[in-house]
C-alpha cells in the first residue's frame, strides 16, 4: 500500500493496517517488515472491598468468666490434693496447730463467682456507655465495701434491740435486712454514679450489679468465717460445713444482691434527665419491690433454720425455697434486662415498674 506523497505521514510506529494487534513501522514512503505487538491495555480493576476487620480481643475473650471460675476450682482441687497428700505422708503434721482456713479457699469462697460476674460487665461495657471498666470496678468495690460498712452495724443494732443473738437473729432484725441493706447499697450507687456522663437504665443495671456483688463479697466473708467456727464447734474441723455454706453462697450469690441493686439502680437512673436524678412511680416500686423480696428472703431463712422440725425436712424446704426464689429473681432481671435493650437509650422503666416490682 502506497500513499501520495503529498498525503504521506511522518515516519514512525502506527497500528499494522494489516494485523489489528501490531504496531508496525512506518518509513516515511512505504510500510517495512518491522513489526511491534501492541502492548494490552490494562483491565479497570474493580474496586477491592474493604476487608472487615475483626474486634480486637478483650482480656480473656467472652468465656472470661467461665475461664475465671473454672481456674478457681482447679486451684480449690490443688489445694485440698495437696492437704490429702501431706496428711498421707505425715498424718500428725498439725496436730496441737490451730485450725484455720486456707487463705486461698476463704478468699475464692467469697469472690470467685463475683470476680467472673464482674469481669463479663466489663467486657459487655461499649463505648456508647462512656463508663469505663477500670470505673466500673472501683465503683463495684468501693460502694460494696462502703455499704457493708454501713449496714452491718446497723442490723446488728437492730438484732440487739429485738433481742437477737449472733447464733440466734431475731425475726425482726431478718425483716428489716432488706431495708437496711437496699438502702445504703442504692446510696453507694447514687454518690458514686453522680458524676458519670451516661445515666439511663443500661448504666443503672451496670452500676448497681457492680456495688452489689462488692456487697456480697464483703458478706461472704463474713457467712464463712461463721461456718468454720460452727463447723469446729460442733466437734468437726469446720472446713465441711465451710465448704457446703461455699457452694451455697456461690449458686444463690449471683441472685441476690447483684439483682437487687441492679433492678431498683436500672429504675432510678431510667428516670434521670438531663444527668439528675429524678423520682418516679418506677423506681419507687421497684425499690418496694426488692426490699419486700429480700427482707422476705432473709425472714423466710431464719424462720425456717428455728422451725420446730426434723432436718432433713427443714433442708428439703429450704432448698426448694431458694431454688425457687433464684429461678424468679433471675426471670425478672433477664425481663427488665430484655426490656432496656428493647427500648435503648430511651428506656424510662415506667411501662416495666411491674416488671421491677415483681
Amino acid at each position: 500500500m502506497t500513499y501520495a506523497p503529498s498525503m504521506l505521514p511522518p515516519s514512525g510506529w502506527y497500528p499494522d493496517p494489516y494485523d489489528p494487534g501490531l504496531l508496525r513501522w512506518w518509513s516515511g514512503v512505504e510500510w517495512t517488515g518491522y513489526t511491534y505487538p501492541v502492548a494490552p491495555a490494562a483491565a479497570p480493576q474493580e474496586p477491592r472491598a474493604p476487608r472487615k476487620r475483626r474486634a480486637p480481643r478483650k482480656w480473656l475473650g467472652r468465656f472470661g468468666g467461665w475461664i475465671i471460675a473454672g481456674v478457681s476450682a482447679g486451684i480449690w482441687l490443688w489445694v485440698f490434693g495437696f492437704s490429702f497428700l501431706l496428711a498421707a505422708i505425715a498424718p500428725h503434721a498439725r496436730d496441737g496447730g490451730p485450725s484455720v482456713v486456707p487463705t486461698f479457699l476463704l478468699l475464692s469462697g467469697a469472690a470467685t463467682v463475683a470476680v467472673a460476674l464482674l469481669y463479663t460487665m466489663a467486657y459487655k461495657l461499649r463505648p456508647d456507655d462512656e463508663l469505663s471498666a477500670p470505673r466500673l470496678l472501683l465503683i463495684g468495690g468501693v460502694g460494696g465495701l462502703a455499704a457493708a460498712l454501713v449496714a452491718a452495724p446497723a442490723n446488728a443494732l437492730i438484732d440487739v434491740v429485738s433481742g437477737g443473738t449472733s447464733a440466734h437473729p431475731s425475726e425482726l432484725a431478718l425483716l428489716t435486712a432488706g431495708v437496711v441493706e437496699e438502702t445504703v447499697k442504692l446510696a453507694a450507687v447514687l454518690l458514686l454514679a453522680m458524676k458519670l456522663p451516661v445515666k439511663d437504665a443500661r448504666i443503672g443495671l451496670f452500676v448497681g450489679g457492680a456495688v452489689g456483688i462488692g456487697f456480697s463479697v464483703i458478706e461472704n466473708v463474713g457467712y464463712l468465717l461463721d461456718a468454720f467456727a460452727r463447723g469446729q464447734e460442733a466437734g468437726g474441723n469446720g472446713i465441711g460445713y465451710f465448704i457446703v455454706v461455699t457452694i451455697g453462697r456461690q449458686l444463690t450469690g449471683p441472685f441476690l444482691h447483684p439483682v437487687f441493686s441492679a433492678l431498683v439502680a436500672a429504675a432510678v437512673f431510667a428516670a434521670a434527665k438531663e444527668g439528675r436524678y429524678r423520682l418516679s412511680l418506677g423506681a419507687v416500686l421497684a425499690y418496694l419491690g426488692v426490699v419486700a423480696a429480700h427482707g422476705g428472703f432473709d425472714g423466710f431463712i431464719g424462720f425456717m433454720q428455728n422451725a420446730p422440725m426434723p432436718a432433713a425436712e427443714r433442708g428439703g424446704l429450704l432448698l426448694i425455697f431458694e431454688f425457687v426464689f433464684v429461678v424468679a429473681s433471675g426471670i425478672t432481671w433477664l425481663l427488665v434486662a430484655q426490656h432496656v435493650r428493647r427500648t435503648g437509650r430511651t428506656a424510662t422503666l415506667g411501662s416495666g415498674a411491674a416488671e421491677l416490682a415483681a
